[in-house]
């Protein structure tokens, strides 16, 4: 099966922006550049509503799962008001097979929120 069929099977798309391989998994998106995944994690700035910090939650929640289940080491950057957990593979079949496992393993959070 692809990397497309797996990942609409987990009910995520998958689309390409000129080098990055943008996936969108509900309402969380992230990205990949050849063999380093990018998970942003939107940073409170003061301004936010309840119902964002809430949504911020989510998404760390999903990125930090994702990471647990590939295992370390991780980087990190910020860029403006997020912060991108990076992860680095040694080819892109690692990338996209740990991709996926961690998008599984997101299932699992369902129960805890």
């Amino acid at each position: 099966m692809s990397v497309e069929e797996e990942l609409r099977k987990l009910g995520a798309e998958l689309r390409v922006e000129g080098s990055k391989k943008v996936v969108r998994f509900m309402d969380y998106e992230f990205w990949a550049e050849g063999t380093t995944l990018y998970l942003p994690v939107p940073l409170p700035t003061g301004k936010e509503s309840l119902d964002d910090l809430v949504e911020m939650g989510i998404r760390y929640a999903r990125a930090s799962r994702m990471v647990q289940v590939m295992g370390p080491p991780v980087e990190y950057a910020l860029s403006s008001a997020t912060l991108l957990i990076i992860k680095r593979f040694k080819d892109e079949d690692q990338l996209w097979y740990n991709l996926i496992n961690g998008l599984k393993s997101i299932e699992t959070l369902r129960y805890f929120l």
